[in-house]
């Protein structure tokens, strides 16, 4: 299945390529363009030269860049090169960066596809760094045959990831990008070394790069753990450090380290495109909010959820309409800390989109019984004392029971595998209580909760939006409307 779809928003190759259109205006892409039988155009994507034909045009065409690539070396795919360069546009976004961008692209190969992109689309500043003598020459031809010089600098380094590359060029940059090598050895670049199916298709492309392009010791996980452990040693000189990740499993290790480190926040997204996906991970020293990009930019490639649906039963004793219903669900929101907004009120729809921070519907009986024994051994001790003065007020009672109740409840192994499964991650630099802090910078809790009258009846809509909760704490929240929606208070 093509994952085009779930293409940056801002990708220009969400819309296939014209191949017909690219073979009248291009005779190099032209000589590898065939026609089937219903008329359609295509190209052999497993002939190597047919593959640098597109990817040369597509970067003529769209970007007015005139690329030359070996056959020997890695043939970048743009709209994948494309969906990097955008995700960084948002990262620098968040970061409240826009005008005068110094960037480093690590390993920048024969092509220097992302310099060049990036010079041109967006008159950034790039340091290019590549080890293999003849990427260099092949890039630095590139970039003078572009006229680019004034914007990107190809520089030899030897073995570091950055730490040789910002001595020579010692500025502050706001960012650096990566694409490591995947493999940690030639055994690897088999398609079914990893395969989680034995019948998993064969790759559609062919293979097009050197072997010292995609394998390295240890992969990409000791790669980019290497980059990681030299991003700590430079700190701030470089506002957002990123890599792309070719390997899902790669991710949750790198994380680790990343928290280890101290690193004041992280991201990770996908990129899709055609039948590939691949990841992104960014972090940052500085004080900046990578969590921050809005999740209309970062579009991943999971199905929507269906809604949860329940309808209300009707009580004697309380009025059967969606006015009632929906005034009762505002008084459980506030009841259960939500923060709510009202997104859409007509005549027989009204909704809202809900954000619960922590777990507070869940073992109620617990915290009642909680508050009652502290309220008890409260006036017990106030008693054996005899002092009229006690400092816990009602409401500081309540806090405290039920802050315990969801400490007793929470499950240390559980908690440590949402922390791992987090696709973004902010530590403020002015915390609170380790309790509080976790409360009020993670979202458990994000969906949309409609109240719908049809006919005769009424009935609840919930659809989960996101939150380290899981669709799990959407089908709690479930119950407890329905143990409590309509009860006579």
């Amino acid at each position: 299945m093509s994952m085009n779809q779930y293409m940056h928003p801002r990708n220009i190759y969400k819309q296939p390529p014209n191949f017909k259109q690219l073979a009248i205006q291009y005779p190099d892409f032209r000589k590898h363009a065939t026609q089937d039988l219903s008329g359609k155009i295509t190209i052999d994507f497993k002939n190597v030269e047919a593959l640098r034909a597109l990817t040369c045009t597509l970067l003529k065409k769209d970007f007015g860049l005139d690329i030359q690539i070996p056959l020997n070396k890695l043939i970048p795919t743009v709209p994948l090169r494309l969906n990097y360069i955008l995700w960084i546009e948002d990262l620098l976004s968040v970061a409240g960066r826009t005008d005068n961008i110094k960037g480093i692209d690590i390993g920048t190969g024969a092509s220097c596809v992302y310099p060049t992109i990036a010079a041109k689309k967006n008159q950034w500043t790039m340091l290019a760094t590549e080890i293999d003598p003849e990427s260099i020459k092949f890039a630095t031809e590139n970039v003078k045959r572009n006229s680019l010089q004034n914007l990107v600098t190809v520089i030899q380094v030897k073995d570091t990831l950055l730490n040789e590359a910002v001595n020579q060029h010692p500025h502050e940059y706001d960012f650096c990008m990566c694409n490591p090598p995947f493999f940690s050895t030639t055994q690897e670049l088999h398609p079914f070394f990893k395969a989680r199916k034995q019948n998993r298709p064969h790759p559609r492309n062919a293979f097009c790069a050197s072997v010292d392009e995609v394998v390295a010791k240890g992969g990409e996980v000791d790669y980019i753990s290497r980059l990681i452990n030299e991003s700590k040693t430079l700190g701030t000189q470089i506002k957002i450090y990123s890599s792309m990740v070719g390997h899902k499993s790669t991710l949750p290790p790198l994380k680790k380290l990343l928290r280890e480190v101290e690193v004041v926040s992280f991201k990770q997204t996908e990129f899709c495109q055609g039948h590939t996906t691949r990841w992104g991970l960014a972090w940052t020293f500085a004080d900046i909010d990578l969590t921050k990009i809005p999740d209309s930019l970062v579009v991943a490639k999971h199905k929507l959820p269906k809604p949860l649906y329940y309808e209300v039963p009707k009580r004697d004793e309380v009025p059967y309409k969606l006015a009632t219903v929906s005034e009762r669900l505002v008084e459980i929101f506030r009841g259960l800390q939500f923060d709510y907004q009202e997104i859409k009120h007509v005549s027989n729809l009204v909704e809202f989109v809900i954000t619960a921070f922590a777990d507070t519907w869940s073992h109620q009986r617990r915290k009642r019984r909680e508050r009652l024994r502290v309220s008890e051994s409260s006036v017990t001790l106030s008693e054996d004392s005899n002092c009229d003065n006690n400092n816990l007020s009602g409401s500081d009672i309540h806090k405290t029971c039920d802050k315990l109740a969801e400490l007793n409840c929470e499950e240390s192994g559980a908690a440590v595998k949402r922390g791992l499964e987090d696709d973004g991650f902010y530590k403020k630099k002015r915390l609170k209580t380790d309790l509080e802090d976790n409360i009020s910078s993670k979202v458990y809790l994000k969906a949309k909760i409609g109240v719908m009258k049809t006919d005769s009846c009424i009935g609840l809509e919930l659809t989960f939006f996101e939150g380290t909760g899981t669709k799990e704490a959407m089908h709690q929240v479930l119950q407890y409307l329905k143990n409590n929606l309509m009860k006579k208070e």
